[in-house]
């Protein structure tokens, strides 16, 4: 047999991912599973300026929390634990059991999100730019 390797397409693949995804979600979660994925932004705002946005992802019970940012003037008002709880609960909304996010492994953040219950679960050696990464999780 001779296989041979080749660039695609989504739309050449789409037929063969949808039934072996199919075959492979049943193999491993059961007949039940059903992927669902949803994006959202929140934002923070005072006066109309926008101060704080977070962007997150709910997948199959699990929010991935993609980016927080909050001006850098803004910071230690509590900006950025009130977008996280919001976040939280929206994805708690769409039937999520976990947040996790990443963050760099020597940044001041870390303190941040362990204050909101987020537990290091993982490391990412030499991620971004060859910076080493954290995993922090979250049952919520």
């Amino acid at each position: 047999m001779k296989i041979t390797i080749a660039k695609t397409t989504e739309k050449e693949i789409k037929g063969f991912s949808k039934k072996a995804r199919k075959e492979a979600d049943i193999e491993h979660y059961g007949p039940a599973a059903r992927w669902v994925s949803k994006e959202f932004i929140l934002k923070a705002t005072e006066g109309g300026k926008i101060v704080g946005v977070v962007k997150a992802k709910y997948e199959a019970g699990v929010v991935y929390i993609k980016n927080l940012i909050v001006a850098k003037d803004q910071r230690k008002q509590g900006i950025g634990r009130q977008l996280m709880a919001k976040a939280e609960t929206a994805g708690k909304k769409l039937g999520g059991h976990k947040a996790f996010l990443f963050t760099g492994k020597t940044w001041s953040e870390k303190r941040f999100y362990e204050k909101l219950g987020y537990k290091k679960t993982g490391d990412l050696p030499k991620h971004f730019f060859k910076q080493d990464f954290v995993v922090y999780s979250k049952t919520i």
